[in-house]
């Protein structure tokens, strides 16, 4: 079924009105149905619309307004508050459902046959979440994320054992991992993080993270007791969807994270120079990168904001406290 892209006629018609208001400045409605030679009925209920969408303002019949710039950025900060409050409901529910897994896949697993779509993979031990992703994951995919609350573990890690992950990260394409926050303050901890970094592995840091699990192409991994930060018994599912449901949630916890260090995103600076009316392509050559390199770039920080416009990413990124994309 083709969706037509058309916009409706009543907005079209919305906006000549508007305009026509820019320019003639009329006090009342009864005036600006003088002025649009038009009925004042049909007038005064568009003219309710823009006073909806906050371009114009209505008391005692007496049109008030404001100017463009200022009435938009109301309306998108009013639409970046109200894609928050969505987005934390949205991951307050892809929670809920990520920590009922668990227990759902151990009945699963009890009942599962050779025949089954959706294989259940069960570990067990001090080594069970290594081990699980060194037997199912390791090779099946380009990606691998992973939410690590306990960092206690890396301290008493084979640091061969170490090595030989970061030689097999050093192959994927993005690999990303969110720690608590306190790590910063363990230099032990910083040099493994770095270490890491060194083959490509992005760090972020934040506070309060609901549990330990990864991703790792269609492969979700989850501790059998939700909220583990660094779990013996584990248990993982390949599927494409549930591993989609996982990586639903690492993308908002990754968006709510701070690189390690505070390091500036990569697309930081090109989206300051957008905000001042530079195009894509000029400000990625102004930075001295290749305007293929500085769409990528573009398209990651969609990717983390969970955007596909250029401009919902610039009222997500203003939701931040940053400027917003012209």
């Amino acid at each position: 079924m083709m969706v037509s892209t058309r916009i409706p006629e009543a907005d079209m018609e919305d906006k000549a009105l508007l305009e026509l208001i820019y320019r003639s400045r009329p006090e009342t409605v009864a005036e600006l149905a003088t002025t649009a030679h038009a009925d004042q009925d049909e007038i005064a209920d568009a003219v309710a619309r823009l006073e909806q969408g906050g371009a114009i303002s209505l008391h005692d019949d007496k049109i008030a307004y404001s100017t463009p710039v200022t009435w938009t950025a109301d309306v998108v900060e009013r639409e970046a508050r109200a894609m928050r409050n969505t987005a934390n409901e949205a991951t307050a529910r892809i929670e809920r459902l990520v920590a009922d897994l668990p227990g759902l896949l151990r009945h699963w697993a009890v009942g599962e046959t050779s025949g089954d779509v959706v294989p259940v993979f069960v570990r067990h031990g001090p080594q069970a979440a290594e081990d699980l992703w060194y037997d199912v994951a390791r090779e099946h995919s380009d990606t691998a994320w992973s939410v690590l609350p306990d960092l206690g573990r890396y301290l008493q890690s084979d640091p061969a054992r170490t090595s030989r992950f970061a030689e097999m990260f050093a192959g994927k394409q993005s690999v990303r991992a969110i720690l608590p926050r306190s790590m910063a303050a363990d230099p032990r901890l910083v040099a493994i993080a770095e270490r890491y970094a060194s083959v490509g592995v992005e760090f972020r840091v934040l506070d309060d993270l609901p549990s330990w699990f990864w991703i790792d192409g269609d492969v979700l991994a989850l501790p059998i007791e939700w909220g583990e930060g660094w779990p013996s018994s584990v248990i993982g599912v390949r599927s494409a969807s549930l591993a989609e449901l996982g990586r639903s949630l690492f993308r908002e916890l990754w968006h709510r994270g701070e690189p390690i260090g505070g390091a500036e995103q990569s697309w930081a600076p090109l989206l300051s120079l957008m905000t001042q009316g530079v195009t894509l392509d000029a400000a990625s050559r102004h930075l001295g990168i290749n305007p293929r390199t500085g769409r990528r770039r573009i398209a990651t920080a969609m990717d983390q904001y969970g955007v596909s416009t250029l401009f919902a990413l610039g009222a997500a990124w203003g939701a931040d406290g940053k400027p917003t994309v012209r």
